[in-house]
């Protein structure tokens, strides 16, 4: 508890600027929470910005492989496509880039804070629950700021800021702590070559 209490003290600045820039951003407005074609607005960042409403499932991400003549993954189609590296993952977001003729990326640290917000103290999601991943819409009661689903639990997820040599991943997972799958955890990054069970992506878009 002490390092929350300190953790708050430390943060404080930067979560009265990040609240301001989102209550003040113009596209605060009715329905800004609702996805069109699967993203949502998130305001405070950029206004080009716009984030998935889930992580890449394994059904999007076999369609990647398949297209690119490697075996599918098969596993199941709605849970969020794990054992990823950030390498693959930035793959998928310049083939789907190529194929839609607009520009998918991964979220930066700051604008995958500013999309999820504060962790509310009754969120509910998948940590210390369950001993894997569950569909990404299984909590789809939880949202986080910007309207997105699946942000906090379920599966770390990979951000282009880079961290300790690798890139720095958010959100927890489900086998995780429910201390480290809050949004002002910030101390976890991972090796950009390595796939892992418990982390996944999820891709903004630029209008």
């Amino acid at each position: 508890m002490q390092e929350i209490v300190d953790e708050v003290i430390r943060d404080r600045d930067n979560r009265i600027e990040q609240s301001m820039r989102r209550f003040t951003d113009p596209r605060l407005r009715p329905g800004a929470r609702q996805a069109k074609g699967g993203f949502l607005p998130v305001l405070g960042a950029a206004e080009n910005v716009e984030i998935a409403y889930t992580p890449v499932t394994n059904r999007d991400y076999d369609d990647f492989l398949e297209q690119n003549g490697k075996a599918p993954t098969n596993a199941a189609p709605n849970h969020p496509a794990v054992n990823v590296s950030y390498n693959d993952a930035a793959a998928y977001a310049r083939w789907l880039s190529n194929r839609d003729g607009v520009t998918y990326r991964l979220p930066t640290e700051e604008e995958w804070e500013y999309a999820v917000g504060h962790m509310p103290k009754d969120a509910d999601f998948n940590n210390g629950v369950s001993t894997s991943t569950t569909p990404v819409d299984a909590y789809k009661q939880t949202l986080s700021a910007s309207g997105a689903v699946d942000m906090w639990g379920n599966c770390w997820e990979w951000t282009v800021t880079p961290k300790n040599g690798g890139y720095a991943v958010k959100g927890g997972a489900f086998d995780s702590p429910r201390m480290k799958c809050r949004t002002e955890t910030r101390d976890e990054s991972l090796d950009a070559s390595t796939g892992y069970a418990n982390v996944c992506f999820r891709l903004v878009r630029e209008k």
